[in-house]
């Protein structure tokens, strides 16, 4: 147990080694009624393109349009803590740090005013969710993981125009969330139980301040597609232990990394 429990604690080492969200449904299998898993995750976005909705625009800015906007690379390392209400039901809490890159372009008609670049300072990640799963026969598994993270940042802004000009600026709130639905079936083959399902997700961006009327303010996004796959196994490593190591597709392009522990 003692070497069990080292491991996952250097995994968190390796993982914080690793420059940030994305909501990974993790092992396709429950606890247990009454049992607790303690587990070290490492998530990261690849891409998610994301679609602009509103904002306060500046004087002289009324035609600009926020185009192409997307997650260049979001990173999440959190711990996990699960607990099993009942042998088919799951409740946890997902605490950690998170930060992303956000790219995109300002249009005026056809023509690309300028190219930003937004990057998130590292910020506390919080979140929790649900799991429900059932063996119905012969080692087949159905499931459904149901989720919410949130994480609040600084923003930094950088601009630049067509002309070549670089506009700097920082926001002070910029709050990230993120959640999904996701059902999956799941077989379990030796030590090893593979998974695959779909899932609704949406993610949300929303900038405030500061209140001055020469700059943009209360940027709003969200996902620009919300249905996606998701396939993964766990490596079961004795009745305490397991490795998971899982895929996203479609609404986004992601992956999830994590090391558990039953108890």
């Amino acid at each position: 147990m003692k070497n069990h429990v080292i491991f996952i604690l250097a995994g968190m080492v390796c993982a914080s080694s690793v420059n940030a969200d994305a909501a990974g449904v993790g092992s396709p299998q429950t606890q247990g009624q009454g049992r607790i898993a303690a587990a070290a995750e490492w998530s990261y976005i690849f891409n998610r393109d994301l679609e602009f909705q509103s904002a306060t625009r500046p004087p002289h800015h009324e035609n600009d349009k926020p185009e192409n906007f997307r997650i260049d690379g979001g990173n999440n390392i959190l711990g996990k803590i699960t607990y099993g209400l009942f042998d088919f039901l799951d409740i946890y809490v997902k605490l950690g740090v998170a930060n992303y890159i956000i790219k995109g372009d300002v249009v005026v008609g056809d023509i690309r005013t300028a190219t930003e670049d937004l990057s998130t300072r590292a910020a506390f990640l919080y979140g929790g969710g649900i799991k429900f799963a059932c063996e119905i026969k012969d080692g087949w598994i159905i499931g459904l993981d149901a989720q919410f993270l949130a994480s609040d940042h600084k923003l930094d802004f950088s601009a630049t125009t067509a002309s070549g000009a670089v506009i700097n600026s920082i926001y002070d709130t910029c709050r990230m969330q993120e959640w999904h639905a996701a059902p999956y079936v799941a077989r379990k083959i030796a030590n090893f139980t593979p998974y695959a399902g779909g899932r609704y997700s949406d993610l949300r961006l929303h900038q405030e301040g500061p209140d001055d009327p020469k700059r943009w303010d209360k940027l709003r996004f969200k996902a620009d597609c919300n249905i996606g796959v998701f396939a993964g196994t766990d490596w079961n490593l004795g009745d305490h232990f397991k490795l998971n190591v899982e895929g996203n597709l479609i609404d986004e392009t992601a992956m999830n990394v994590s090391a558990a522990y039953r108890f």
